[in-house]
């Protein structure tokens, strides 16, 4: 996490809205806080540099989104409850307005229709039953198990880090363009990508943000109508 860090630390000046689309860590789930009578470790303490970070530049004005992923779980409240940022989290998918352009935000993980598995697996992971469960056991145990059901997930839909970009992204991105969406933005491939594709006259435009871990890829909009799929080098 240290390039993320750095990251963040470079950007922070010229940032006004992040938007993370989701997996930035392992797991992480909204458990409830404790009483401050009777207060507990926090069970994500390696993600506090992180999170500290993100909270220091909510201080600073900086509005964020949060698009939940594959290894996220319940946060709507989490990122209040404990570090007392308002952070718009979305379940799925965020229609958006920029620049005139209307956008879609989603971490990806359901673009593949034929992953019928991982879709089952999914709707098991993300609902309230389990959500009511995890919240009765201990949340370090809970993390374990979590972790490793993540890893279950992450097989069907991967089974290795693909060198070259799944054709579904593309393809679930025409269909929103065939919506009416002018912009849509993706991660989960783990691969960066860029797309112009004209629809009914219109350009449109899929990026995918690819794997911060190995690429350092992000998305940069700068107003009215700029996007740039760029790497971060840390010592650049």
């Amino acid at each position: 996490m240290d390039s993320f860090l750095a990251f963040l630390e470079t950007e922070k000046d010229r940032m006004a809205h992040l938007v993370i689309l989701g997996d930035l860590f392992e797991f992480l789930f909204g458990f409830k806080k404790t009483s401050q009578e009777t207060p507990s470790p926090f069970v994500f303490s390696e993600y506090l540099p992180v999170l500290k970070q993100l909270q220091r530049l909510s201080e600073r004005g900086v509005c964020m989104t949060y698009m939940e992923g594959n290894h996220d779980f319940r946060l709507k409240s989490f990122f209040q409850e404990h570090f007392g940022m308002e952070v718009e989290v979305h379940p799925r998918e965020a229609d958006k307005r920029l620049g005139g352009k209307r956008v879609y935000l989603a971490h990806g993980d359901l673009s593949n229709p034929k992953q019928w598995k991982y879709r089952a697996l999914r709707r098991i992971l993300k609902n309230p039953i389990t959500y009511g469960l995890m919240d009765l056991v201990d949340p370090s145990f809970t993390r374990r198990v979590a972790e490793k059901l993540n890893g279950m997930s992450y097989q069907m839909v991967h089974r290795g880090f693909p060198s070259n970009p799944s054709p579904a992204f593309r393809a679930f991105a025409h269909q929103k363009f065939l919506e009416g969406f002018d912009v849509v933005i993706l991660g989960h491939s783990h691969v960066p990508e860029e797309v112009e594709e004209w629809v009914n006259g219109r350009r449109c435009l899929y990026f995918n943000v690819g794997d911060w871990r190995m690429e350092g890829s992000f998305l940069r909009y700068t107003p009215p109508d700029v996007f740039r799929l760029l790497r971060f080098e840390k010592n650049s």
